[in-house]
């Protein structure tokens, strides 16, 4: 009797890891695929115009993204021009547990993830000579998901929060350079729809977007608060608190779902 309780429970424990399995990949394979999108819905907007030829498209296979095309580049400041590469791409290629993202034009073009249950465990940045130049490590508790990111002295401690409808509310971020902590950014996450989050799909594209498909709906607005901290590299100065936030405008369909591209 106690074999066959204890043969039961196993079998229980199993079936239940089976099933989360099961439910995370049908999540997974029900996440909204967009074909287009415009640059100002992607990026962290400076302007609110959008611009007809500036989007990017994407394709997709088995239910991943492989493929992105075009390429912004921001321009740093209000007086500087941006510029968007439409021929630039993204490709995406999956194998076992490991996904390689490489950008055809860049100076890093290949990022090597490690997955785990559909997430980011380890991510590795290689220069154009493959040489390592960034690692990433991924971990995951209740509402709450941890990165760790070290660049030759350059140290970064990533939290993002998410609260019980599974949306980013706030995240904090240290960076420190040389052991010493020289910045701190607290970003609040604002003005959530009630839309599906078309972004789910694009989380190993870049930081941004990674931020953007967190969340089961789709922030709206951000408020950041920037320290940079007394060190040794500013005098040890206390410096005022810097400020900045940005506000995306959508378009939604009769179904209130959010437009990445659509008519101007």
């Amino acid at each position: 009797m106690k074999k066959l309780f204890y043969f039961l429970f196993i079998l229980g424990i199993i079936s239940c890891a089976n099933s989360d399995d099961i439910i995370e990949n049908q999540q997974n394979s029900q996440d909204l695929e967009p074909d287009k999108a415009f640059v100002n819905y992607m990026e962290f907007p400076k302007l609110a115009l959008l611009y007809p030829s500036w989007y990017y498209t994407f394709n997709y296979q088995n239910g991943n993204l492989t493929k992105m095309t075009g390429k912004f580049v921001n321009g740093g400041t209000l007086s500087s021009p941006d510029f968007f590469y439409p021929d630039s791409f993204i490709s995406l290629s999956y194998n076992n547990n490991q996904v390689e993202v490489k950008y055809s034009s860049d100076v890093y073009p290949t990022i090597v993830y490690t997955m785990e249950n559909d997430k980011p465990k380890k991510a590795e940045l290689y220069n154009q000579f493959n040489e390592l130049i960034t690692v990433k490590n991924y971990t995951y508790e209740f509402g709450k998901i941890k990165i760790y990111s070290k660049t030759y002295t350059f140290e970064t401690y990533s939290t993002y929060y998410l609260d019980s409808n599974n949306n980013l509310i706030k995240s904090e971020k240290l960076e420190k350079s040389g052991g010493i902590d020289t910045k701190f950014t607290t970003t609040t996450y604002l003005d959530f729809d009630q839309a599906k989050n078309p972004f789910k799909k694009m989380f190993l594209i870049n930081d941004n977007l990674y931020e953007k498909s967190l969340s089961a709906n789709n922030f709206r607005a951000i408020e950041s608060i920037i320290q940079y901290l007394p060190n040794p590299l500013n005098g040890n100065v206390q410096l005022p608190p810097g400020k900045e936030s940005a506000n995306w405008t959508y378009q939604y369909d009769s179904n209130g779902q959010v437009l990445l591209y659509h008519p101007l």
